[in-house]
């Protein structure tokens, strides 16, 4: 078939007397007053394509003059078609064309079959005619989101009207076959994957819940069903109505969904309404509900803006997506790829033509880290206080717990959220949804002097034997400011070993000094060294660097000098130092591996339905800590008797625990009246298989509120099979 790509070209006919001129004039006068008078208000035109200036005043001249040949009324119904000007593709219609459709409903069709297509742009090629017929080929091409692209050929019949030619439109020309039918979408929708954990437990899957619907038809008392089901379901009134207006009498209509199992005492209440019923429904389910929340994140309804940006995605209307957490690093991994028929129905239900289709693709199910065991455990020991727990492996960097509190019900979007409960996720105070073990940066407190000691062994010279007094007080020469350690009567003379063990402040705050004195970048330097200051590479959370002070970030950023204060609030992890307990559990795994800072992360497999692997982690090295193997013992034998000692910090809250630990309590100013609390676990001390960081925001000591909690996280981990070489 002979094709020519559209080019506008008008033909003009010159009169052959003045007569015939001024009738012309008249005429075309004429015309140009009644298309004012039926298109003068065109505040509503639907231009979906290019819809520029230019475009606008050809569309015009377009519905001024008639067509004077066959083709001109061809190429102009196809650039209007392009352009998606369905109003100017309307005026070029027959007479009789009109009648059966009026401009409204034409625009409407159009438009109805481009959206069930996902039709992304459009082009025609016009052919020449068909010898002896006013019958113009056309192919046109579709670019689709919903099956690609999409091709077909048809024909575009033109008529005489007088002196103009017009389109002789039926439907079909929209779609070759459609007739009186309708263009359909069938998706085949993948079933999201699952999200696993270490052992292959789940932590968000297809599972049941319970949909409380309404059958119009089996209304008895209307004010009565609306005034129990609100009770009932603290729902308003009006709420549940507009919720089943509108169904047919024997249509379920939902009004609400509640986890499963239901309250057998809810669910026989909800049955003594006629009119009432619950039926079981598929939905997303979180097992482990808040104490993974952070963790597997959340789905939420795809939004308007989402959709035009990945509508090319396959996103519909509808959908829902991952917010947060694993759902949303896993998104295309998890979603799949719906795919489906696009078919013409006849208005008996009936498939009348077959007009493409596309496999979907299968979600794939991701295998995490997280132990659901330590998980659960963590979140449980943290009970209602606000704070954090992470649990690393310090062989791999592989996350095993993360847990913050106040923390949310991810099953609570799928359900449907309550006004309360969405205000309590916008808490200002609280803040839910923000992660506290990656997003919030804190001064550490005490659990920093491995930092200060790591450099005084590497560049003073230091030894586990080396001694220092410990007086209740510190101050700088010539200094009016006095810091203090935590026991007011001082710990008297001590080995840099016992000033850990002990956690004696003015010792740190004289290493602190010396430091200062000998170059104020080393301690800086050596806190970088152990990861701080930086993110520390997890990709599947988001995540804060914290901040480690030094002369040329002050002089910077608050446009001051570097004092030796600023050193002395350093060497105990406080002044303007901020760490999050991820970064604090990763500086601590290198200490328990020998020096190895490793790169955390969460997800382990993306295992596909045909169990071929989409991704896989690899254990990856970020750093390694400047010291030396003797150095790392010394600091990890402090470490030890912290626990193991009765002068250690940490030894009452593990008196009795048949597992060794090593660790590191810490008490934090917060700039409240109380201080953060902090602990930092090794377990085993000589065969670490985790590290473990609890930290309760204006807790109070880090010996009697952070060691305890994680002393239970450990017995579990104990009793889940954890340390039992």
């Amino acid at each position: 078939m002979p094709r020519a790509t559209v080019r506008s070209s008008r033909r003009r006919s010159a009169s052959g007397s003045l007569v015939a001129g001024l009738l012309i004039f008249a005429i075309v006068t004429g015309g140009i007053v009644a298309v004012a008078l039926q298109f003068g208000d065109r505040q509503d035109t639907t231009t979906i394509g290019v819809a520029d200036q230019s475009s606008a005043s050809a569309t015009l001249t377009r519905e001024l003059a008639a067509p004077r040949t066959a083709r001109e009324a061809a190429e102009r119904f196809v650039r209007a078609w392009e352009e998606r000007d369905y109003r100017a593709m309307y005026a070029l219609l027959s007479s009789a064309a009109r009648q059966q459709i009026d401009e409204a409903q034409f625009i409407r069709r159009y438009e109805a079959i481009s959206a069930e297509m996902g039709e992304r742009s459009l082009q025609v090629t016009l052919g020449e005619a068909l010898p002896g017929t006013m019958r113009f080929p056309i192919h046109v091409v579709r670019e689709t989101t919903r099956v690609g692209r999409l091709e077909e050929d048809n024909a575009i019949p033109i008529v005489r009207e007088g002196d103009a030619f017009r389109i002789d439109w039926t439907p079909s020309l929209i779609v070759a076959d459609l007739g009186d039918g309708r263009v359909e979408w069938i998706p085949t929708v993948p079933q999201r994957g699952r999200l696993l954990d270490v052992k292959g437990r789940p932590l968000a899957q297809l599972g049941l819940v319970n949909k409380v619907g309404v059958v119009p038809g089996q209304i008895r008392d209307e004010h009565l069903l609306l005034e129990r089901l609100s009770t009932l379901l603290n729902v308003p009134s009006e709420t549940i109505r507009q919720r089943y207006a509108g169904g047919q009498p024997d249509w379920f209509m939902p009004v609400a969904t509640l986890p499963d199992p239901i309250d057998p005492g809810l669910l026989e209440q909800l049955a003594g309404i006629p009119g009432v019923v619950v039926r079981q429904w598929p939905e997303r389910v979180y097992p482990l509900g808040p104490a993974a929340a952070h963790v597997t994140g959340y789905l939420s309804e795809v939004s308007a803006e989402e959709l035009e940006r990945r509508a090319a995605d396959g996103y519909e209307p509808g959908d829902r997506i991952g917010r947060a957490g694993i759902e949303a690093w896993a998104e295309d991994f998890l979603r799949g790829r719906r795919g489906g028929r696009l078919v013409i129905v006849g208005p008996d239900g009936r498939e009348r033509r077959f007009l493409a289709e596309i496999p979907a693709q299968p979600a794939a199910d991701v295998l995490t880290t997280i132990d659901t065991d330590l998980q659960e455990a963590a979140y449980r020991a943290l009970g209602d206080r606000v704070g954090s727990v992470v649990a690393i492996d310090p062989r791999s960097g592989a996350i095993r717990a993360l847990v913050s509190n106040p923390s949310f019900d991810p099953n609570r979007f799928i359900l449907g959220l309550r006004t309360d409960e969405w205000q309590a996720l916008n808490d200002e105070q609280r803040r839910p949804l923000i992660d506290r073990a990656t997003q919030v940066g804190y001064p550490t407190g005490s659990t920093f002097k491995v930092v200060t000691m790591a450099a005084g062994l590497a560049y003073l010279g230091l030894r586990a034997e080396s001694r220092f007094d410990c007086p209740p007080t510190f101050s700088l020469p010539g200094s009016s400011v006095v810091w203090r350690d935590w026991n007011p009567r001082g710990q008297g003379q001590l080995t840099l070993h016992d000033a850990l063990v002990q956690s004696c402040n003015t010792v740190f705050f004289q290493i602190g000094a010396q430091l200062d004195e000998r170059d104020p970048n080393l301690l800086p330097q050596m806190a970088r060294a152990f990861g701080f200051g930086s993110e520390t590479g997890l990709t599947e959370l988001p995540e804060t660097a914290g901040l480690v002070p030094d002369p040329s970030w002050k002089r910077r950023e608050r446009g001051d000098y570097w004092a030796r204060g600023d050193a002395v609030n350093l060497s105990i992890g406080q002044g303007f130092f901020l760490a999050t307990p991820l970064q604090l559990a990763d500086a601590y795994a290198a200490l328990a591996n020998g020096g190895t800072l490793w790169q955390p992360f969460l997800v382990e497999r993306v295992v596909a339905i045909d169990g071929s692997e989409r991704f896989h982690a690899e254990p990856k090295a970020r750093g390694a800590l400047p010291l030396t193997p003797e150095q790392i013992d010394t600091i990890r034998a402090a470490l030890r008797d912290v626990v193991a000692r009765p002068n250690g910090t940490a030894w009452s809250a593990f008196q009795g625990f048949t597992v060794s630990v090593a660790g590191k309590t810490g008490t934090a100013e917060s700039g409240q009246e109380t201080p953060h609390a902090w602990f930092v676990a090794i377990a085993p001390a000589e065969n670490p298989e985790l590290v473990l960081v609890v930290m309760v925001e204006h807790g109070g000591e880090g010996s009697r509120v952070a060691a305890p909690i994680a002393r239970q996280i450990l017995e579990t981990a104990q009793q889940a099979g954890y340390f039992q070489r």
